[in-house]
This record gives structure tokens, sequence and C-alpha cells, in this order.
């Protein structure tokens, strides 16, 4: 063999290396490049596991929230209530105050009403003595009918009108109690 053709033979043989040396980088390449899409992908559908936690765990702290809010607003309204109740006892307490001064205030005014009504008794000439016993006796016991209270000693009198003509109407109780009251 013959030193040319030994030179196109290892002229072919490092053609033939540096090609196979080339395939071999490209499909090392192709390789690398298809693994690291294949990582990336894992990678990506990591995350996506992760973003759908976040958003689980989101939801979860959501929850507690609003249940936080939902116990506050429950302990919130059991305070508005206690102190509802409070103040209806408070003012229940001063109502029962005024009841009773409203009580004795219509107790004092009914005593002066008996005792001007025994003094009215006393200046009227048609009331009798026995009905003015009857009066003060009545006054022991509590508020009695005006019936009972006082009687004329006349059926029917007639009143003298001040001019010396007598008008036909009866002094009934009614109107020796409140003499305005009956039209006169």
């Amino acid at each position: 063999m013959d030193t040319t053709t030994l030179i196109w033979v290892i002229v072919a043989v490092v053609v033939v290396l540096v090609i196979v040396g080339i395939v071999i980088g490209l499909v090392a390449r192709r390789r690398s490049t298809a693994h690291r899409e294949a990582q990336h992908r894992r990678a990506e559908e990591i995350r996506e596991k992760a973003r759908e936690s976040e958003i689980a765990a989101q939801e979860r702290e959501a929850e507690a929230a609003r249940a936080r809010a939902d116990a506050a607003a429950a302990a919130a309204d059991a305070e508005r209530a206690k102190a509802e109740a409070a103040r209806a006892e408070v003012e229940a307490r001063r109502r029962q105050g005024d009841i009773a001064e409203h009580e004795a205030n219509a107790a004092k005014r009914r005593a002066e009403y008996e005792e001007s009504l025994a003094k009215a008794d006393e200046i009227d000439p048609l009331v009798t003595d026995r009905d003015r016993s009857a009066t003060v006796a009545a006054e022991g016991r509590g508020a009695t009918p005006v019936t009972e209270r006082r009687t004329d000693q006349h059926d029917g009198p007639r009143i003298d009108a001040g001019d010396g003509a007598r008008g036909d109407r009866a002094d009934t109780p009614a109107e020796r109690r409140d003499p305005g009251a009956a039209g006169a």
C-alpha cells in the first residue's frame, strides 16, 4: 500500500470519526434537550400542584377567617343582648319607681279630694249631720260611691237662682261636687 492510499485511508477514518463525533454530539444534544424539557415539564407539574395547594390553603385560611368572624359576631350579639337585658332591667326598675311615685301622688290627690268633699259637706246646708258622720266613717274605710256619701234631706230640692226665681232643676250629687259641670 502506498503512502497516498494510506493517507486517504487515514483521512477517511478521520472524516468518519468526525462524522460519528458530530452525530454523537447531535444525539447527545437532542437527548440533553429532551431531558431538559422533561425536567421542565416535571417542574411545571410540581409548580401547578404547588399552586393548587396554595389555593387550597388560601381557601382554608378564608374559611378559618370567616369562622372567626362569625364567632366574633355571635359573641358581639351575645354581649349586645346582655347589654339590652341590663338596660331593660334598669328601665323596669325606673318605671317601678315611677309607678310608686304616681300611686303616692294619686293617693295624695284622693285624700285632698276627700278633704274638699268633707269641707263642702260641712258648708252645705242641705247635707244633714247624719250624712256627715256617714262621710267621716266612709273616709275611714276608703273611697265610697257618691250616692252613699251624701244625700239630701229633700227629695229633689229647688235651687234659688239668686234673683228670687226658682228653677226646676234638682240638686244632684254631681252638681254638689262640681257645680260648673252641670251647666249652671
